[in-house]
C-alpha cells in the first residue's frame, strides 16, 4: 500500500466495519488513505475520485457484488498470491495498468 500511495494511487477501504475500525487499522500501520467507508458506498468514491480504472479487492461475493454495482473491477484476495507468482519478479504496478 504504501508504494501504491507513492505512485499517486487513490488507496483506502470500503468495508463492512465501521468507519473508525478501518482508520485505526491504517493508522496504526501508519498508511495516510484517501478514504474509509462501507462497501456500499463505493459508487461514492467512485464520484469523488477521477481514476483510469477502479478496483476493489475482496473476500466475499458481497464484495464482489457491491464492487461490480459501483463500476470497479474486482479481485479476489486469493487471487493475488497466483498474480504475484505469475508476475515473478515483474512490477505489480505495471500488471495493474
Amino acid at each position: 500500500m504504501r508504494q501504491a500511495k507513492a505512485r499517486g494511487y487513490v488507496i483506502g477501504s470500503g468495508s463492512d466495519r465501521v468507519r473508525s475500525d478501518q482508520q485505526r487499522l491504517w493508522d496504526i500501520h501508519g498508511i495516510d488513505v484517501d478514504f474509509v467507508g462501507g462497501k456500499h458506498h463505493l459508487d461514492e468514491v467512485r464520484n469523488q475520485f477521477e481514476a483510469s480504472r477502479y478496483i476493489h479487492i475482496g473476500d466475499t461475493d458481497v464484495d464482489r457484488y457491491y464492487a461490480e454495482a459501483a463500476g470497479f473491477e474486482f479481485l479476489h484476495v486469493e487471487d493475488l498470491n497466483g498474480v504475484s507468482s505469475a508476475l515473478a519478479g515483474a512490477d505489480f504496478f505495471d500488471w495493474l495498468g
